[in-house]
């Protein structure tokens, strides 16, 4: 099973995939995983430090914009050339922005909306339910 959302296929090439991804597979692959994991993993640390009140939202927002860059990068220079490579650079950003953005709450304080949190994680599924690359 591929990382990266299986397009639909006409003609011989349909038959040597496992066909495309289906809705589920496609909300899962979408989501740049690997980079929220490393998000998470150097955001823990980031809450215990004695940043000051005042610099805490701020202190998130750069991780948030830094691991956006990371997220960008990392599609680039991994994902196959072509439609997968051009729905996951569109979809993959903003997915890992609908999920960083929860995980940061602790530290962005008033920055943080709930309500935007969910809107911006239902926006992700959908676009994951409808974007499907195609070949």
């Amino acid at each position: 099973m591929s990382r990266w959302v299986q397009p639909q296929r006409t003609g011989l090439k349909a038959a040597t995939s496992d066909g495309p991804d289906g809705p589920l597979a496609r909300v899962v692959k979408y989501v740049p995983a690997e980079v929220v994991s490393a998000y998470t993993l150097l955001f823990a640390p980031l809450t215990s430090l004695d940043i000051p009140h005042d610099y805490r939202p701020t202190a998130a927002a750069l991780l948030i914009a830094i691991f956006l860059l990371v997220t960008i990068a990392y599609i680039w220079t991994n994902a196959p050339e072509g439609t997968m490579r051009r729905a996951h650079l569109f979809v993959a950003p903003l997915a890992f922005l609908a999920w960083a953005y929860p995980i940061s709450s602790a530290l962005l304080e008033g920055w943080f909306v709930g309500w935007v949190a969910f809107i911006a994680q239902a926006v992700v599924i959908a676009l994951s339910l409808f974007i499907k690359p195609q070949e």
